[in-house]
């Protein structure tokens, strides 16, 4: 049966799977359990409403509420809507100083739970970056387990990587996004298992390929598409060592050569035949990128996963229904925004380490919490309040019952509880708004805060050799935007190993240019341009690529 979403209208179903998963991990307390109503929003306004909770990308200048001194945060020090939080360092919200205990605030049952939640994480200090254990690595937020890493975010087990998103098991990676135990690549996009690659997208298990597309197996290739296990490739052609070595060197000397290679490369994804689908060794499972899944339904980026529907972002996941960002086996989850190793989750936002956790956000290494924020190894607690076993088990059941009433139960954390401006989060980047239409839908907005660029006043040679070690004292301009950015020594050195010349586009522009290859994460149904046999695939209809059914797919490629 179909329902009308109550904000956008758009028409959805609630399948089975869900129906059954409710069942499973509502919350049974005594003899009684607690029914989570199905939703009554579409999958697209429920991921709105978690990921505007996420903000990724856009860093302030802010101070710390303890120290005074200087840092930079996710958090802007002065909002359009009046609100400034309290910023703390990741070793000052660490530390022993504070108590997430001191905010706790009894439940007033004269009062909607939402309003009163809102009071209570908006007086909890702001820890000014997400991370979890991460060394050497200040400027980066959602990562964990990283070293020597710099302006990355999505991202764990890294080591020595820069400007990039969602890169897992890496090393010695730059400027590239969606990496999965790779090392040594620059400006790459959707790989796995590569080494010394450059301009690569959407392939595995390559080396020493460049400037290619949907390539597997392959070695030394060069403006190749659609290949499987093929060496010394140039233009989807075969040729010897030295010809193959000598075409490339052409390409790689200069800015401008560089620019037309890229050029090429487009024209070639235009023209090449596109699976349905990224999915790999998968079964019973629909969306994109998916890798090793079973029984996973419109997920997108996961791997290693099963029995799980409306996941954006998650590896090594189980029974998770509308989640994003999930990491290192949280299982029983449902809608719930960025954790790690949880269990029994319902409601969260930034769950780290725990278990049996409702309506909570950045809480860690607890169990047994309703209503919380800011805590750390803390359990029965209800908005910070410590109860013991026996009255935490009296009071939640009539806590949902209140939250039945005023229709609260079930509903994700207001869009008005954000800390954020809908364009400074993850909702507008896979769900882009205009500032009348997010604000219509009741969501914030930050302007850009104004800034006078500063004009360039170097000459950058277009060759790599030609560049002294003094450009990374110069401030450049991005040729696109203006917006000025600097050469790190990292990058410097990592440009002149591999023989590519300086970017003339801030990190900004280059990872919005490696974004625009992405298709929506959203399935159309549509046919197969072969066979005409029914396909899901995040290819619109009305677009211009030819696109295969598996089996078509196969048979012409491998």
């Amino acid at each position: 049966m179909q329902k009308s979403c109550q904000k956008c209208k758009t028409p959805f179903e609630v399948s089975t799977f869900e129906k059954d998963f409710l069942l499973k991990i509502s919350p049974k307390i005594g003899e009684k359990q607690y029914m989570i109503p199905e939703p009554q929003i579409c999958p697209d306004c429920r991921l709105a409403e978690r990921t505007v909770q996420r903000n990724e990308q856009n860093f302030y200048h802010n101070k710390s509420a303890i120290s005074g001194k200087p840092l930079l945060a996710l958090y802007a020090p002065n909002t359009p809507w009046g609100k400034e939080y309290k910023v703390y360092t990741k070793e000052e919200w660490n530390s022993d100083n504070w108590d997430g205990l001191d905010y706790g605030k009894n439940f007033d049952f004269n009062r909607p739970f939402f309003e009163q939640y809102k009071e209570l994480n908006d007086q909890i200090p702001k820890v000014n970056m997400v991370t979890v254990s991460n060394e050497n690595s200040p400027y980066t937020t959602g990562t964990a387990y990283c070293k020597n890493c710099h302006l990355i975010n999505c991202s764990e087990n890294c080591e020595d990587c820069y400007y990039g998103k969602l890169i897992q098991d890496s090393r010695d990676v730059i400027d590239s996004d969606f990496v999965y135990d790779s090392e040594l690549l620059y400006q790459c996009f959707n790989v796995t298992k590569c080494y010394d690659c450059k301009y690569l997208s959407y392939s595995q298990n390559c080396s020493g390929c460049s400037f290619s597309d949907n390539l597997r197996g392959c070695k030394n290739c060069f403006l190749c598409t659609n290949l499987v296990n093929k060496e010394y490739h140039f233009m989807n052609k075969p040729l010897k060592k030295e010809e193959y070595e000598a075409k490339v060197k052409e390409f790689m000397s200069s800015t401008a050569n560089i620019q037309k290679a890229k050029e090429q490369l487009k024209k070639l994804r235009e023209q090449r035949t596109y699976k349905y689908a990224n999915v790999v060794n998968c079964e019973n499972s629909t969306g994109d990128f998916l890798t090793n899944c079973k029984n996973c339904t419109d997920c997108y980026d996961v791997n290693d996963s099963e029995d799980c529907k409306y996941v954006t972002v998650g590896v090594n996941v189980k029974d998770l229904v509308d989640c994003s960002n999930m990491y290192l086996k949280p299982e029983l989850n449902y809608q719930v925004l960025g954790t790690i190793e949880t269990y029994n989750v319902i409601f969260g936002v930034f769950v780290f380490h725990s278990q049996n956790v409702m309506y909570s956000q950045f809480c860690f290494n607890s169990q047994n919490l309703f209503g919380c924020s800011g805590l750390r190894q803390k359990k029965y607690c209800i908005l910070n309040k410590r109860y013991s076993q026996e009255e935490y088990n009296q009071l939640v059941p009539k806590i949902i019952e209140h939250m039945q009433k005023t229709g609260e139960w079930g509903r994700f954390f207001p869009i008005e509880s954000s800390p954020f401006g809908y364009n400074e989060t993850v909702a507008n980047q896979y769900l882009p708004l205009t500032k009348e239409e997010a604000l219509k839908r009741g969501y914030k907005w930050k302007e850009p805060d104004m800034k006078e660029y500063k004009a360039q006043n170097c000459n950058v040679p277009e060759e790599i050799g030609q560049v002294k070690d003094d450009i990374i004292q110069e401030t450049l301009a991005c040729n696109n935007c203006s917006k000025n950015y600097k050469i790190i020594p990292q990058e410097l050195k990592r440009l002149r190993t591999i023989g590519l010349p300086i970017p003339t586009k801030c990190p900004d522009c280059r990872q919005m240019e490696r974004m625009s290859m992405r298709n929506p994460r959203r399935l159309y149904a549509r046919t197969c341009d072969q066979c005409a046999a029914p396909i899901q695939t995040s290819f619109a209809p009305s677009r211009p690529e030819t696109v295969y059914c598996e089996k078509c797919y196969l048979k012409e490629v491998y």
